[in-house]
């Protein structure tokens, strides 16, 4: 399975490698050098590839060392409005327990099923509606599909009133 938010950070890390005139190599420097802290080249080339399951801290991080939004990096060419740059980590995480807890009172689901909808452990899911843990764009775009909703964009739009 294609994960959209796998290529919009793929994309989005080549984009700026480019615009930054960086070698790999460069880039993932300039990604371990940020805040004392290290993502290693590996999982750098990795995430580059699609070949690893990124997650939230993760992207976080590597959004404050390139200077931009965890939105930027996962909405690749979607369109998303200027509040949801502001948003980190826990943020997003605090969105998504918003958008299933909601999700699940509309269709009058008890935890266990809405856990099934979505295809994770019901442990997990109580760990997702609290906001707590260290979500991976994965699950993230695994609860968009199970919502049919766009993965890129879902948590970066306003709640219906």
């Amino acid at each position: 399975m294609v994960n959209p938010l796998r290529s919009n950070v793929a994309a989005f890390l080549e984009s700026e490698r480019k615009r930054r005139k960086l070698f790999h190599q460069d880039m993932a420097a300039l990604l371990r050098s940020s805040q004392g802290q290290g993502l290693s080249y590996r999982t750098y080339i990795q995430t580059c590839r699609q070949n690893n399951n990124i997650t939230l801290r993760t992207l976080e991080f590597m959004a404050r060392a390139l200077g931009v939004s965890i939105a930027a990096m996962l909405a690749g060419d979607a369109k998303i409005e200027d509040w949801a740059h502001a948003l980190e980590d826990a943020d997003i995480r605090r969105r998504l327990a918003d958008v299933i807890n909601n999700e699940r009172l509309n269709r009058g689901l008890l935890r266990k099923e809405m856990a099934e909808l979505l295809g994770v452990a019901q442990m997990t899911y109580i760990k997702l509606e609290r906001g707590l843990g260290n979500i991976s764009v994965d699950t993230i775009a695994g609860i968009a599909g199970a919502l049919q909703r766009d993965p890129s964009t879902f948590l970066f739009r306003n709640p219906r009133k």
